[in-house]
């Protein structure tokens, strides 16, 4: 679970509860995108496969093979 904590400017008076309930409306309007954008950015790079996980099992042994290979050696 994430936990996001945000802050919100709201007028220090408000005449009304209607008035009150509105102005939170209307922060939470502009909020919800940029929370959303966020989250699907953060959803979509957790999801993004790495780039030997998608290659083939001949290509993950070749380049395991390559890499062990080409591995330093001490003299």
């Amino acid at each position: 679970m994430t936990e996001i904590q945000i802050t919100v400017q709201l007028p220090d008076q408000v005449g009304s509860i209607e008035q009150l309930e509105a102005v939170i409306d209307a922060k939470g309007q502009q909020i919800k995108p940029q929370l959303f954008e966020h989250q699907l950015a953060s959803m979509i790079q957790r999801q993004k496969p790495v780039a030997e996980d998608i290659a083939c099992p001949e290509c993950k042994k070749k380049s395991h093979l390559q890499r062990l290979s080409t591995a330093p050696t001490k003299d």
